[in-house]
């Protein structure tokens, strides 16, 4: 069940620094000042997890991680209309 955690707050924390990237390069203010609470929630949770996993939660955090990224970058773009995919 950790490992599982730790997927989702990387994944999670991930996506939130993606968006958060694109709110300040499309100088969206309210939202920039918003996300890094959330930002928080997840980075709270995913240090807790890995430091009570260690070593192992490496994948987790990889995969999370890669999901998280792309994932961000495409609900950004899909939410702004700017809907360049590849």
């Amino acid at each position: 069940m950790d490992e599982i955690i730790i997927f989702a707050a990387t994944l999670f924390l991930v996506f939130l620094r993606a968006v958060q990237q694109q709110n300040v390069i499309h100088g969206n203010y309210i939202a920039a000042a918003i996300t890094p609470y959330a930002i928080a929630v997840a980075e709270v949770a995913s240090v807790l997890y890995v430091v009570s996993i260690g070593w192992d939660a490496i994948p987790y955090v990889g995969t999370g991680g890669a999901i998280g990224v792309t994932l961000g970058m495409f609900a950004h773009r899909k939410v702004r209309g700017n809907e360049k995919i590849i």
